[in-house]
């Protein structure tokens, strides 16, 4: 894969950089869907006025900036593997950002956690890595797949184990 990053080490390769499951981002459209439904009903039963003309105006503006806020932390939430490492990109906000790394010869279990019928149908759940270092587990929260996510990790893992 051609995806590079700041902090890579000379010697490293990425496997792959993936992102939570667009569902995550899909939940709050359905939320912005609903409250315009409940404003348009709203307009239907008081009518059009300037104080209605001015709550659209609001809105709008509300939900474009709530918007571009939703798809900043999607777009910067990042999960990469690399040969020797898994790296975990948190965006909480525009002004936070955690990041959490974990050697793949530290890692000693990774369980798969798939919870709900909409995540069944999806294919999407979480892969939680458990670790000899000071943070016992790691989450890899949404992703697609997380089965496949979940061989790949092994296989580095073995791959490390093999060549120590």
């Amino acid at each position: 894969m051609d995806y590079t990053f700041e902090g890579q080490r000379a010697d490293e390769d990425v496997v792959f950089a993936i992102k939570r499951h667009p569902w995550i981002l899909a939940k709050r459209g359905f939320v912005a869907i609903g409250l315009i439904i409940l404003l348009i009903l709203f307009f239907l039963f008081f009518g059009f006025s300037s104080f209605a003309f001015g709550l659209i105006i609001a809105l709008i503006c509300f939900f474009v900036i709530y918007g571009l806020y939703a798809w900043f932390v999607y777009n910067n939430h990042l999960y990469i593997l690399t040969n020797q490492r898994v790296i975990i990109i948190e965006q909480g906000g525009i002004f936070h950002r955690k990041i959490t790394e974990a050697e793949l010869d530290k890692i000693q279990n990774i369980t798969i956690e798939i919870r709900g019928p909409m995540r069944t149908l999806l294919n999407f759940g979480d892969c939680v890595l458990r670790t000899a270092g000071m943070e016992p587990s790691i989450i890899l929260k949404n992703i697609e797949n997380p089965y496949e996510v979940q061989q790949k990790i092994i296989k580095y893992c073995k791959g490390i184990t093999k060549s120590s």
